[in-house]
């Protein structure tokens, strides 16, 4: 019986598949030898998110998993130790490896995934002071005033690119900011759909209850609706490190 497939008809068809393979993969990576040479920060900011990005879901905001605010990862601005850092994390599904090391004179920071989760410990108390994250999911700032109740203070704060608007939103409760994604224009339209950008939790000092019951700078919430940029400047703001995924 003859073989209507002679042995060197596949020889044939699989070197053409390596051949198209291998030229493929040359094509892609002088692509991205061009891309780095144009936008190098770009590129490494991506292999760093490839590389250490993680997943924080909402981060137990609204979900409580894996413990509800003001725990943010088994993590308590204020009582958890520096120390005791990166063995909660682990315990509560955040990779010490995923977790880089930020020195500093008066706090040390760990950043995990990338900046997505945030922990900043004073180096004077050994404790943590404040824990900021931003949640992989969408949260919505109706979802956490039905959760939370309505926050105590605003600040509208003009920063950033020149024309932007930066809102946050305070919770002298549990010691919480919510930050909102900069928007260009003189106002601010805030809406229960508004979606969330970073959530921070301070321990008292970094907050600072008194500061925002004296200072102008901190508005009193109104609802929903239109808001201006704060005029004041404040004595001191917080987070004193901040970092973007």
């Amino acid at each position: 019986m003859t073989n209507p497939h002679p042995p060197g008809k596949y020889g044939k068809w699989g070197r053409l598949i390596v051949a198209g393979v291998l030229s493929a993969l040359i094509i892609a990576l002088v692509l991205l030898w061009f891309a780095f040479q144009k936008y190098p920060d770009s590129i490494i900011r991506f292999y760093y998110n490839a590389r250490y990005g993680i997943n924080i879901g909402d981060g137990g905001i609204l979900s409580g998993k894996p413990c509800s605010a003001p725990c943010v990862f088994g993590i308590r601005a204020g009582e958890t130790r520096f120390d005791q850092v990166l063995s909660t994390l682990e315990k509560n599904g955040i990779a010490s490896s995923d977790c880089l090391n930020e020195p500093n004179v008066s706090w040390f920071l760990f950043n995990c995934g990338v900046g997505r989760l945030n922990i900043q410990v004073d180096t004077q108390t050994n404790l943590v002071n404040g824990v900021w994250l931003f949640p992989n999911d969408p949260i919505s700032l109706g979802e956490i005033i039905e959760k939370y109740g309505e926050p105590n203070y605003v600040t509208i704060d003009q920063e950033g690119a020149p024309g932007t608007i930066h809102p946050r939103f305070y919770w002298n409760s549990i010691r919480m900011l919510v930050s909102l994604p900069e928007m260009s224009g003189k106002t601010y339209a805030v809406k229960p759909t508004t979606e969330v950008e970073a959530i921070d939790f301070s321990d008292e000092d970094l907050y600072s209850i008194s500061e925002k019951e004296s200072d102008p700078y901190y508005k009193p919430w109104h609802g929903y609706g239109t808001y201006r940029p704060t005029v004041t400047i404040p004595s001191i703001t917080t987070p004193i490190a901040t970092l973007t995924p």
